[in-house]
């Protein structure tokens, strides 16, 4: 995800963004889709990303992963926001379902 970011000049964490809401909005039900998410952090020069960072934290724990919207909403406020996409992303994996390795055919 750093090198897309990098390489994108960003563009890669609009991307991003709009894609991340798309399925947290499928799994819970809650929220804007992506594209009007988007739209609507443009338009409050970014107030809503606030919002949305710390009401992912609870629409992640409904998912099944840890409630950490404060600690979204700190690192906002602390220059060290740009650091919430991974943090979301990594809360989000936790919640993936897990491959169940096929058996292998014992040997005879």
């Amino acid at each position: 995800m750093i090198l897309l970011l990098i390489v994108t000049l960003g563009i890669y964490g609009i991307y991003w963004t709009v894609a991340f809401q798309n399925d947290i909005k499928r799994q819970t039900g809650e929220g804007f889709g992506g594209i009007v998410h988007l739209i609507l952090i443009f338009v409050t020069f970014g107030i809503y990303y606030l919002y949305w960072c710390y009401k992912t934290g609870e629409r992640l724990e409904k998912i099944g992963a840890s409630n950490q919207g404060v600690i979204y909403l700190i690192l906002n406020f602390v220059a060290l926001g740009w650091l919430n996409p991974f943090l979301m992303q990594a809360e989000s994996n936790k919640t993936a379902p897990k491959e169940i390795p096929e058996e292998q055919p014992e040997a005879v």
